[in-house]
């Protein structure tokens, strides 16, 4: 308890991946939470980089218009 937030959120998300896949929906979603969390408590102490909406739409439409090159090169 005594761990930064953060810290405890990824620390938690660990933990709860190691439990296996018998995790109820509840689990699932108080991993996402954590996950939320410590992403949020990057963003804020600075130790995160932001990337605009339009960059990643980009990249993305390129690496579908790519996939098919990429497979029949194989």
């Amino acid at each position: 308890m005594s761990l930064p937030e953060d810290e405890r959120a990824e620390l938690a998300a660990i933990l709860l991946d190691s439990v296996g896949d018998g995790r109820s929906e509840a689990d699932i979603d108080a991993a996402w939470l954590a996950e939320a969390k410590r992403r949020l408590a990057a963003v804020r102490a600075g130790r995160a980089t932001l990337i605009p909406t339009e960059d990643v739409e980009r990249e993305l439409e390129a690496l579908i218009v790519d996939a098919p090159a990429a497979r029949r090169a194989g």
